[in-house]
């Protein structure tokens, strides 16, 4: 069963390359920074003389989630071998380790990653919450490997499109060596689709166990200027539309002095929201140029989300209202604010859970919304007590940390 089920994959991406090729090609050919990343896709992993850890982290929400875990690895001095799905959750994490290697992970095509598996002598595959990739699940165990997921967690959306597609990802499924599930439900979730349930169990979730934000650098503050800030953080498009009419509105009333920050989920698209905000009437400026003097900032760069959320009174998370599913609902709160967010938020169910009881969440159903649930609370002076109250209920649901650290023990992971 689990070849029949790895040919149909493999004859299905082959597919996908040859008739998909008149429209990706020419995509990838248009962009010098695609093609760059192309031939990264395309290339094995390097080359390494003793047995390695291979993280696989698919962008910035799983990067974010895997840094805790990699900074302990790298402090035991392991073989590691980041990868990603994409190029900003590769950027945020170079960033924050220089000295690891993180690169595009290999395309999950047999031959290529097999030769990964190889020429990197992995030992230990680590995917971070939901990333299945069949042929690298595969070349690990064959290579007498381990195949190890953290954090895992699995939305309503995906569930059920799993379930519907059981028969194909019981099999891989199974080849997981060791599962540490986010929450309860996400436990009982891969144990339905496959995983067997002896190798399975709840360690929690990676985020909470993140370093309080960084304060905020006198090069920061002079390249944004004061505030007060409404903050949009890990917008999509339709958001920051959304948001520049709610803040026009509290500008026109209660905050006149209130200018806004606008942090895009994606880097590629803050020409479109400069664009945007220039058929506003806003004047606008990138963090990454300085825009003290502009009422609206765009924000350029990466790994600055946590800490910006510290100096805004205001903050709207992003991926909400548009329907995405939501980020992290967590982040704002350790940085001592409440947040509105939008009726999307299904992603974030667990983080909901652990939130929702200690009053920090506001929710808005639609855009027009906005301005009001906003107005209500920059009326009201003692809104953030909340969230002070919310970070310290939270410690007690850290310790994910040293429940995956020993959960990888077995697997060929860090040392006691």
């Amino acid at each position: 069963m689990r070849a029949r089920v790895i040919w149909l994959y493999n004859v299905l991406w082959a597919a996908a390359l040859i008739l998909g090729a008149p429209v990706w090609l020419p995509w990838v050919l248009l962009s010098s920074a695609r093609r760059r990343g192309f031939r990264e896709r395309w290339s094995p992993l390097p080359v390494r003389s003793q047995q390695t850890l291979w993280v696989h982290a698919a962008s910035v929400g799983e990067a974010e989630a895997a840094m805790p875990l990699l900074a302990r690895l790298q402090e035991q001095g392991l073989s590691l071998i980041v990868t990603t799905s994409t190029a900003t959750g590769r950027g945020r994490l170079r960033e924050r380790f220089p000295g690891l290697t993180v690169r595009l992970a290999p395309l999950d095509l047999p031959g290529l990653i097999q030769v990964s598996v190889r020429r990197a002598r992995v030992q230990t595959l680590v995917l971070v919450e939901t990333e299945l990739w069949p042929n690298m699940m595969r070349a690990v165990s064959v290579a007498d490997g381990r195949v190890v997921i953290v954090s895992a967690r699995i939305s309503d959306r995906s569930y059920r499109w799993y379930l519907r597609a059981r028969v194909l990802f019981a099999p891989l499924l199974r080849r997981v060596d060791r599962l540490g599930a986010r929450s309860e439900a996400d436990l009982a979730r891969f144990i339905a689709l496959g995983v067997r349930e002896e190798r399975a169990t709840l360690t929690g979730d990676l985020k909470l166990d993140r370093p309080p934000p960084e304060a905020a650098s006198d090069e920061l503050r002079n390249a944004i200027g004061r505030g007060p800030f409404l903050i949009g953080g890990s917008t999509h498009a339709g958001e920051e539309e959304a948001l520049l009419r709610a803040w026009s509105e509290l500008r026109k009333g209660a905050a006149p002095e209130l200018r806004l920050l606008l942090v895009p989920r994606h880097l590629q698209r803050v020409p479109a929201v400069c664009a945007l905000v220039e058929r506003h009437g806003a004047s606008f400026g990138l963090r990454s140029e300085g825009a003290r003097q502009a009422d609206v900032v765009i924000v350029d760069t990466l790994g600055e989300l946590a800490t910006l959320y510290g100096l805004a009174e205001l903050v709207f998370s992003g991926g909400t209202l548009a329907d995405v599913g939501g980020h992290n609902l967590i982040e704002p709160v350790q940085a001592g604010r409440v947040l509105v967010h939008g009726p999307h938020i299904e992603n974030q169910r667990h983080q909901e859970q652990l939130l929702r009881p200690f009053g920090v969440l506001h929710r808005v159903r639609a855009p027009e919304d906005l301005a009001r649930v906003l107005g209500e609370l920059w009326a009201d002076p003692e809104r953030n007590a909340r969230a002070a109250a919310a970070r310290e209920g939270l410690l007690a649901h850290r310790g994910a940390l040293e429940l995956t650290l020993k959960l990888l023990r077995p697997a060929g992971g860090p040392r006691a």
